[in-house]
């Protein structure tokens, strides 16, 4: 972060490049931290709380990219139509489609079933045939919303009240009641009240708005540090009580990861990037698709030594096991998702 420095005309939005490499550079820590954390209960107490401190400061990565694509989306005038919604939607739907062919390969390959690229698909209809690419999907979902969600975006800048009591509705709906359930919620069908579509308009007003302008970078930080805090010891608390590893603090609409991903955007948003690095990180985010695609693959080949080089993580700190990974599974995935882009229009088929 220290070859970031604040600057008055950044020329385009570089914070978003920023956000978009930060999120999945998360995003590879709560999946690499994921083995360990689920394995509480058959590894030394600093293994898991290494695991799960790493994994409560990056929780707030999804809800990232969900309030950055709200920010960059939301906010236009529909009335003279959707707005392209249809190509929209095919620039996701297609390169889903296509690595959710290859995510079935790789599993037949090692379970022994025929490779068809119809079953495949079919599957690929029926939901997600990896566990990472839900997020894909209810990104199209979302996209499928916008021309809906537009008008409301437009309305929440227009009149704070509105925004309060839209705000305070979702966040009562979908965040409190992780905590302190209340059937009458169910019974009242609120339960799914724009539940990732929220986060989209939260984005867009955190950026549009000027609610939070006049809190300083420090504060955004110390919120961050503070929630991602109650993440942690919450999360802690809950899988000493239990049998099973517990993932409720590490919800994505718990208040503390609700919390933390609002301040980490805020601050996110606050970034400038310094002009001799503009285009780099313009780069580096805008394939930045096909890496969130492709990284459980090439996780499972970094540890097969498929690319010439093995890491010898049973000998590391659990820390630096889970950093060494990451790193290198961001490195290999930035250079063979950067390779792709020699090829005219595989933006297209590969995200």
């Amino acid at each position: 972060m220290h070859t970031m420095t604040l600057q008055k005309d950044p020329g385009r939005l570089a914070w978003a490049d920023a956000c978009r490499l930060i999120a999945m550079f998360g995003v590879l820590l709560i999946h690499i931290s994921a083995p360990i954390f689920y394995d509480f209960r058959n590894i030394e107490l600093n293994s898991f709380l290494v695991a799960n401190g790493l994994d409560s400061i990056a929780r707030v990565s999804v809800p990232l990219f969900a309030m950055l694509s709200g920010a960059l989306l939301l906010g236009r005038d529909m009335s003279k139509g959707l707005g392209g919604i249809v190509s929209r939607i095919l620039k996701v739907a297609i390169p889903l489609a296509f690595w959710s062919v290859l995510h079935v390969f790789w599993i037949n390959y090692w379970t022994g079933k025929p490779m068809d690229i119809p079953n495949a698909l079919a599957q690929a209809w029926q939901g997600p045939v990896m566990y990472h690419l839900w997020f894909v999907y209810m990104t199209i979902g979302v996209y499928i919303l916008l021309p809906i969600l537009q008008p409301i975006s437009v309305a929440l800048l227009a009149s704070k009240r509105l925004a309060a009591y839209f705000f305070g509705v979702w966040f009562a709906v979908n965040a409190v009641t992780i905590y302190f359930p209340a059937n009458i919620v169910t019974h009242l069908t609120l339960t799914s009240f724009l539940n990732w579509p929220g986060y989209f308009l939260l984005g867009f007003y955190i950026i549009r708005s000027d609610v939070l302008t006049r809190l300083p970078i420090w504060g955004s930080a110390l919120v961050f540090c503070l929630a991602t805090l109650a993440t942690f010891l919450l999360s802690w608390r809950f899988n000493s009580l239990s049998a099973v590893p517990d993932e409720t603090a590490f919800l994505y609409f718990s208040p503390n990861v609700l919390i933390a991903a609002c301040a980490a955007f805020h601050m996110i948003s606050k970034i400038r990037v310094t002009p001799i690095l503009l285009r780099p990180v313009a780069f580096l985010s805008s394939i930045v698709f096909p890496v969130y695609f492709m990284h459980l693959l090439v996780i499972d080949l970094i540890k097969a030594g498929m690319f010439g080089f093995t890491l010898n993580l049973a000998s590391m700190s659990t820390f630096t096991a889970i950093f060494s990974l990451s790193l290198s599974t961001f490195a290999v995935c930035l250079l063979l998702a950067a390779l792709t882009r020699v090829i005219p229009y595989s933006a297209k088929l590969v995200g």
